[in-house]
């Protein structure tokens, strides 16, 4: 009983003492981040006898690990031209044949380089079981406004000059100057943990779920060398990325890095920034990366129960000095208070628990009643235009949302936005926000030209599945000019013997991957030839025209789907060549 006693007044005392202050590392400013393109001086590297890693080619390196009579390639950047130019100077170190290559995770930077290192083999490529869904899901239905998102963060749609670096590698060369990407699939796949030996190599694959749930690191237990993948690099992760995405299990992500650090490697190889070398100083890295991104997770859910709202959590999450200062969480890429609100949101959804939020109203009542308590547009654009000039850049572009809510397109207020974004896009040190403020702004100016980004081909739309081009359809029915549809089409891809029934019923398109009896238009096409429709190469009633495409039945309901259903902007998919990481 005594114990207990002791243990409530313990409780008291801490609870009426004063909390102490944390101390925290000063943020970074452009300046650093300027210095950090050192990290990604363009070489290649022997880690470790046999181990090379080519780093500053294009956002992620790729690694070639040297066997007995082949070699093994990890990872194989994000196009056909920049794989080529890091498989010559590997060839040039080692001509052997390549048998094997490994996909640490899905993202682009890593895997759509992999048809040039398998052009003269037939190699075995290795992923997660799961690595296949998630590269067919990048042309996903959320296809346009990722797209549209991640061109801003990455800073594609700026000047190339205007682009530092972007925070784990030198540029994302996807969409770059040309570049085409060049995909293959896995064949070789697992679950948990995989052991195998190739060219005299043995080979370790363990399932590690971080940045994405299908990553993986390898591990080669004779050389002690590691490769992490994206679940470590020489910044503070992206436990969320401000393009979009599902959340990140920031606990699950600590395990894997503490499976990592339990093998005591002596080489650390990650797929982005420069590898270390060190039993003792891999130990004391992973262990401080591993500690950051606990940090956060557990901070947060701390005040979550606290009743914080994930607003005053981001306000008040910030790294203590012994980790902050550490240059493997400098933020340069992830940031603590962009993961405090993905870990509320993904433990808690969207509600912030303030019943002012519950139903709020309406974005255009809200905006003419801020303008009302203003004393009028004029007033408000007058408050928003001081609020600039005394450097409150945050709180006039927020005002300036309310100014083009009532007055859209507005030359004065989009002049004044666009000022705002560049004032802190340039005060940003993180390449990510950097980016996506300095391209916003730049989007605003309808003078501005920004960089092209790479258009379909017939050869890229291919490589990807049929099904993940139809499901788009689900997501592009335009409720007004379908509510009073009710459509039934087989859709018969003679080339491959697959067969998609689509109902479309009132607003709501269903599509099924077999035959439902009942209808009475059969549509018949090779799979090359309906991909090229839903991406806009080619128009329906020319194909219909050439005979490309077939109907068996009216071509009424085919036409009205396409023409009176959906809009042409979302039929004809917005499909560009840029598969995004991170």
């Amino acid at each position: 009983m005594k114990i207990y006693i002791y243990l409530l007044i313990f409780f008291i005392l801490i609870s009426c003492s004063e909390e102490i202050e944390i101390e925290t590392s000063l943020p970074s400013t452009p300046e650093d981040l300027i210095q950090h393109t050192s990290e990604f001086q363009k070489e290649v590297i022997e880690v470790t006898d046999g181990v090379h890693m080519a780093i500053g080619f294009a956002l992620a390196n790729a690694m070639m690990v040297e066997g007995e009579d082949s070699n093994i390639i990890i990872d194989t950047t994000g196009t056909v031209e920049t794989a080529r130019e890091v498989k010559d100077i590997f060839q040039s170190i080692n001509p052997n044949p390549i048998s094997t290559i490994i996909y640490t995770h899905n993202h682009g930077d890593h895997v759509y380089g992999a048809s040039v290192f398998a052009e003269d083999s037939d190699p075995e490529i290795y992923a997660h079981s799961s690595t296949e869904k998630y590269i067919s899901r990048v042309i996903g239905i959320l296809r346009p406004i990722i797209s549209s998102r991640s061109g801003k963060m990455f800073g594609n749609v700026l000047p190339n000059e205007e682009v530092e670096n972007n925070g784990i590698g030198p540029f994302l060369e996807i969409g770059k100057d040309g570049r085409t990407p060049g995909l293959l699939y896995p064949n070789k796949v697992f679950e948990d943990k995989l052991e195998f030996e190739v060219s005299g190599i043995k080979v370790v694959l363990y399932h590690a779920p971080g940045e994405t749930n299908d990553q993986l690191f390898v591990w080669l237990p004779d050389k002690k060398a590691l490769f992490p993948g994206d679940n470590f690099y020489k910044t503070f992760p992206n436990l969320y990325t401000i393009r979009g995405t599902p959340y990140r299990d920031l606990a699950g992500w600590v395990n894997s890095i503490d499976m990592m650090r339990y093998l005591e490697p002596e080489h650390l190889i990650p797929s982005h920034t420069r590898p270390i070398s060190g039993k003792e100083e891999i130990y004391k890295t992973l262990t401080t990366y591993r500690d950051g991104i606990q940090y956060v997770h557990d901070q947060t859910i701390r005040m979550m129960n606290l009743g914080m709202g994930p607003d005053e959590i981001a306000e008040k999450i910030s790294l203590p000095k012994h980790l902050g200062d550490s240059p493997f969480l400098k933020e340069f890429y992830g940031s603590p208070e962009w993961s405090a609100r993905n870990v509320f949101s993904g433990y808690l959804g969207w509600f912030d628990g303030n019943p002012s939020t519950l139903k709020p109203l309406p974005r255009m009542e809200e905006a003419n009643n801020i303008i009302g308590l203003a004393g009028g547009w004029e007033k408000l654009f007058s408050i928003a235009e001081e609020s600039f000039k005394k450097e409150q850049y945050q709180w006039s572009l927020q005002l300036t949302d309310y100014l083009l809510l009532t007055k859209p397109n507005n030359k004065e207020t989009n002049i004044l936005r666009q000022s705002c974004l560049q004032a802190l896009g340039e005060r940003e040190s993180n390449p990510n926000s950097r980016y996506f403020y300095l391209s916003s702004a730049a989007l605003l100016d309808e003078n501005y030209k920004q960089n092209d980004l790479l258009a379909p081909t017939q050869e890229s739309i291919n490589k990807y599945p049929i099904e993940a081009m139809l499901e788009i359809l689900k997501v592009s029915v335009v409720p007004e000019k379908s509510i009073e549809k009710d459509i039934q089409l087989l859709f018969h891809f003679t080339d491959t013997g697959k067969k998609f029934s689509l109902f479309l019923r009132k607003g709501v398109l269903e599509i099924q991957p077999f035959e439902v009896a009942g209808s009475s238009v059969q549509v018949l096409a090779k799979e090359e030839d309906m991909k090229a429709v839903l991406t806009g190469l080619k128009s329906l009633p020319i194909s219909l025209v050439t005979g490309s495409i077939k109907v068996n039945g009216s071509k009424s309901d085919l036409l009205s789907l396409f023409s009176s259903c959906l809009s042409e902007k979302d039929v004809c998919i917005i499909f560009l060549n840029t598969f995004y990481p991170g």
